[in-house]
């Protein structure tokens, strides 16, 4: 597989748990320079608009752990 593929295989991997683990999403979600990074990488691999790209993998449901009962 080329890098390149690589690299959107991986990094639309990591956003997809962003999306639907919501400890995730909390951790890595929104206001993350973790989230900044990957969804300016995604959509500059994917030649997708940023915010598509932000919109699409919005953390769904993002819960602290800490605050679980």
């Amino acid at each position: 597989m080329p890098p390149e593929e690589q690299g959107k295989k991986a990094i639309g991997h990591v956003l997809i748990q962003i999306r639907d683990h919501p400890h995730v999403g909390w951790y890595l979600g929104y206001g993350t320079q973790t989230f900044d990074l990957l969804t300016e990488a995604y959509a500059t691999l994917t030649n997708q608009p940023l915010e598509q790209v932000r919109d699409r993998f919005e953390p769904q449901n993002a819960t602290n752990p800490k605050e679980e009962v």
